[in-house]
């Protein structure tokens, strides 16, 4: 029976030494930013071209800090004109240093495809499926990332 015991806090032991090496490298793997500052708002300007049109955007991002690595990502999205405000959430999760996936948790009510100024976005509305980005630049204040799906490059910056 002290056999089973020893064996129980073996594994238990075991158990909190992965826990807090993958808590450390999640902390390691977030974006300067993050490291930086708690629950950061970040900013980026879109132009979407169309035949007949030219919309301008603009999209605030809050990342909410998770303790086990998956943090979450609350979206604006207003037009230049703020006639329109469009909200949405994510799960995010930095893989590396330079890796993040992201994946849609929920929407505005009324948020359609058709509302959504990037085509590949509007598609990732009506079937959703985790996305993954590569950070291609990075500082305190600004990343610039890639998406691996569509090889669009969006920068965003610490809204300060």
């Amino acid at each position: 029976m002290r056999n089973i015991y020893k064996l129980l806090i073996c594994y238990a032991i075991c158990a909190f030494v992965v826990f807090v090496g993958i808590l450390i490298k999640t902390i390691q793997n977030q974006p300067l930013f993050m490291k930086s500052y708690f629950d950061p708002i970040v900013y980026g300007h879109g132009i979407k071209f169309s035949e007949n049109s030219v919309y301008r955007y603009r999209k605030f991002h809050t990342i909410e800090h998770g303790m086990l690595g998956t943090h979450r990502m609350k979206t604006t999205i207003m037009s230049l004109d703020e006639q329109e405000t469009l909200k949405k959430s994510y799960d995010v999760h930095f893989w590396d240093d330079d890796v993040f996936s992201i994946k849609l948790t929920s929407k505005d009510k009324d948020y359609t495809a058709e509302d959504e100024p990037d085509y590949s976005e509007a598609h990732m509305l009506e079937y959703p499926q985790e996305q993954y980005f590569q950070i291609i630049f990075q500082d305190r204040e600004v990343v610039c990332y890639s998406s691996l799906l569509t090889n669009s490059v969006k920068c965003i910056k610490l809204f300060t």
